[in-house]
């Protein structure tokens, strides 16, 4: 098996984010790939972030998504000490010298570079809102990177656009605990979710996007044979999923039939039983 190397990195990196893309969103999933380098496979992630890092340089941000979906029923979160749900390179880069994490105690991200308190004074309103970091990389246009995991499973902007097309099948549902730093007690913290029914919960699949994505010609791809890397903008990824929504709002739902049936007949119920911390607005 031929051992990867950083150069390897960096030739992935080169032929998918341009000289002018001044924002770049990680998405990744290392699992498939880590092994191949010539260093202990539980140096990967901090070690490939280097190289991440140093590719880009200083001049450009860096947003690394750190979500932690344990919020829900811890009620906790910790800026410093909580792990996220989601990959080995965001956990490396949760207090990384150089990064700020955001304070949405759900979906959260790392952040480093020139527009890092741009991002960290966004007002949030919901997750995956206009004026949150989502609604922030359709205004700047950013390049989004998603490395060894399907862009189904991986790009948030997807869920922006289900909030921006006011998709019926989701709810808004306020989360509410604890922020941290480190073990001290910051103040109290809540994070607005586009949510899903409890009761009859949506099967989605978002991997049908790409061939949309493909088609229109958004996408580009790492010339590299072992690190699979693709990128594209942000508004193409935005524009081409809400068009589909807008034509279909279930396109994505595989159990649209009993879905639709919820809608129709047991939505507001459902709403109508949240309990008064967790009604917005």
């Amino acid at each position: 098996m031929a051992k990867l190397t950083e150069r390897d990195i960096h030739l992935a990196l080169e032929s998918v984010i341009a000289s002018d893309d001044e924002v770049i969103v990680l998405f990744s999933g290392i699992y498939t790939f880590a092994h191949r380098f010539g260093w202990p496979v539980e140096q990967s992630p901090s070690r490939i972030l280097a190289v991440i890092e140093e590719h880009i340089g200083s001049n450009r941000t860096l947003l690394i998504p750190t979500y932690s979906f344990s919020f829900c029923s811890a009620k906790v979160f910790d800026l410093e000490r909580t792990e996220t749900d989601i990959g080995a390179i965001p956990n490396a880069a949760i207090g990384r010298l150089g990064y700020f994490r955001t304070s949405q105690p759900i979906n959260s991200y790392s952040v480093r570079g020139p527009r890092t308190e741009e991002i960290m004074s966004l007002p949030c309103t919901t997750a995956w809102g206009e004026d949150g970091p989502l609604g922030w990389m359709e205004k700047v246009n950013a390049k989004i990177c998603i490395l060894g995991v399907p862009w189904g499973e991986a790009c948030s902007l997807f869920h922006y656009a289900e909030e921006v097309c006011s998709v019926p099948y989701r709810y808004f549902k306020r989360f509410a605990g604890k922020l941290f730093r480190n073990g001290e007690y910051i103040r109290e913290c809540h994070e607005v979710i586009y949510a899903r029914s409890i009761k009859v919960p949506p099967k989605i699949d978002f991997q049908s996007v790409y061939p949309q994505l493909s088609k229109a010609g958004v996408i580009q791809k790492s010339t590299h044979d072992f690190i699979p890397l693709e990128s594209a903008k942000a508004k193409d990824i935005v524009k081409i999923t809400c068009e589909i929504l807008e034509a279909d709002p279930y396109a994505y739902v595989v159990n649209d039939n009993e879905v639709k049936n919820w809608v129709r007949t047991e939505r507001s119920d459902e709403i109508a039983l949240l309990l008064p911390g967790e009604v917005w607005p």
